[in-house]
């Protein structure tokens, strides 16, 4: 029989590629946590690592068993979730993970319909990234993802996960306000040379923005990056270089900025909610995912800067230029 805090470990390490990201994850020691894995192997009789130079990487049998212990895990949980059920109807908090711009924008909003409705949700609230929050629920770390998606990187696709689209939004290109490039009717080829401001190596933000850049010809010289789109902004404004910024993010601050709609390669991002298979029948998660879905459901291209009349806190310094 089989240990399931052993498979755990050997499901975290297959996920995170070392013993002591492991320990951290789990608040062991990489001692114990190796101890736990050799455990693990003696039970197996089979090795279920092997050093291949200085990595540390699963055997064949270690792939074979991680990935029946993805199947035994979302079992458990299920048996877990319809006892809890069936116990008191009390399931806990929610451990949500969410980034800036859309926590902001759709976490209170969504947690006001669920006491609206009389049935108000708790949750601890974790800032991630979705290269970070997709691998931490799979772990079981946290129960829910709102993830962003950037054109025209392919759509996410997650082992055990199911993705809820909730809206779409406009990125724009945004020069400060006096920069000579500034106009519209530009190709992208023409912001080749300018510093650019990005999100931080490793997000999907930074690979759609470099992918855009590659399919117009370039590769961008970074000057500056940050996860926050208000910090991007800021130094935008102080005419540190030139971004992608989400129209969210630009319909709701004062920043003397100009933004530009580009026509030939339009950048758009995608948010969706994430959850793993085996927990979406959870009643609290049911709630709070119908919950974003409910105060999300006209988003799409509401903050279309020039359009719609949805413009920045203080009634105007943010200029939109269409193409």
């Amino acid at each position: 029989m089989f240990d399931l805090r052993r498979l755990r470990l050997l499901s975290h390490f297959a996920s995170l590629g070392t013993v002591s990201a492991v320990g951290k994850s789990a608040q062991l020691t990489p001692s114990a946590v190796s101890q736990q894995l050799a455990t693990l192997e003696k039970e197996i009789g089979m090795p279920l690592l092997e050093r291949k130079g200085r990595q540390l990487t699963l055997t064949e049998a270690g792939r074979v068993l991680v990935s029946s212990a993805e199947r035994i895990f979302a079992e458990v949980e299920l048996a877990k979730t319809e006892l809890a059920h069936l116990r008191d109807g009390v399931e806990g908090a929610v451990q949500l993970a969410s980034f800036p711009s859309v926590s902001r924008l759709a976490v209170p909003q969504a947690l006001a319909f669920c006491v609206n409705e009389g049935r108000p949700v708790e949750i601890g609230l974790h800032e991630m990234e979705a290269h970070e929050s997709l691998p931490a629920l799979r772990r079981g770390e946290i129960d829910l993802a709102l993830v962003d998606e950037y054109d025209p990187l392919p759509a996410l696709v997650e082992p055990g996960t199911e993705f809820t689209p909730l809206f779409s939004e406009q990125m724009y290109l945004v020069l400060p306000t006096k920069h000579p490039l500034a106009r519209p009717a530009l190709p992208l080829t023409a912001y080749a040379a300018e510093p650019w401001l990005t999100c931080q190596v490793g997000t999907l933000c930074h690979a759609g923005m470099v992918s855009a850049c590659a399919d117009a010809g370039f590769t961008p010289e970074i000057a500056y990056m940050s996860n926050d789109f208000t910090v991007l902004l800021a130094m935008i404004e102080a005419g540190l270089g030139i971004g992608f910024v989400p129209a969210i993010t630009i319909a709701q601050t004062r920043y003397d900025v100009r933004c530009l709609m580009l026509a030939e390669r339009p950048l758009r991002r995608r948010i969706s909610v994430a959850v793993r298979s085996a927990a979406r029948s959870r009643p609290t998660l049911r709630r709070l995912i119908n919950a974003f879905t409910a105060v999300t459901a006209n988003l799409d291209d509401t903050f279309r800067l020039g359009t719609t009349g949805a413009g920045p806190a203080d009634g105007g310094r943010v200029t939109a230029l269409h193409h």
